[in-house]
C-alpha cells in the first residue's frame, strides 16, 4: 500500500493580520501619490512608484494568498517572477534613458510633429494668399494605388 504524506492544512489568518496588512496596503498606495507630486526626476520617479508597488504585491501575495503559509517552491517561483520582472524592468530603463543620447548622435527627431516644425521653420510654404471672404480651397481626393 502506497502511503501518502500527511496533507498541509489550510491556514488562517487572525482579523488583526488581515487589517495590519490593509492598513499598510493604504499607508503605501498615499506614498505612491505622494511621490507623484514631489517633482522627482521621471526615472527616480518610476523606480520609488514600482518599488512600492512589488511591496505592496508582496503584502498581497503573502497575506492575502497566503504565500506565507505555502511550500518553499512556490515562494522560489514567486521571487524569480519578480527578478525577471525587475529585469524586464531595468532593460526597458536603460534603452529608455539611452535613447536621447542616440537620437542626438544620429541626429534624428523623435515626434513627427517636431520633425514637421523643423521643416516649415526651414522652408516655409509660399502658399498664395485667398481673398478676404473666399472659401478655402478643397482639398484634392486622395490617390489610390
Amino acid at each position: 500500500m502506497a502511503t501518502h504524506a500527511q496533507p498541509v492544512g489550510h491556514h488562517v489568518s487572525s482579523i488583526g493580520t488581515y487589517l495590519t496588512v490593509f492598513f499598510s496596503l493604504l499607508v503605501l498606495t498615499t506614498m505612491t501619490v505622494m511621490v507623484s507630486y514631489m517633482g522627482l526626476p521621471s526615472t527616480a520617479s518610476v523606480v520609488v512608484a514600482m518599488t512600492i508597488a512589488v511591496i505592496k504585491a508582496s503584502l498581497v501575495v503573502a497575506f492575502f494568498m497566503h504565500l506565507k503559509y505555502d511550500t518553499r517552491f512556490n515562494v522560489l517561483v514567486f521571487l524569480s517572477a519578480l527578478w525577471f520582472l525587475a529585469v524586464f524592468f531595468g532593460l526597458t530603463m536603460i534603452d529608455l534613458e539611452s535613447r536621447g543620447d542616440v537620437l542626438k548622435i544620429t541626429d534624428n527627431f523623435v515626434l513627427r510633429h517636431d520633425r514637421a516644425a523643423a521643416t516649415a521653420e526651414a522652408a516655409p510654404e509660399a502658399a498664395p494668399e485667398a481673398a478676404p471672404g473666399a472659401a478655402p480651397a478643397a482639398d484634392p481626393a486622395p490617390a489610390h494605388e
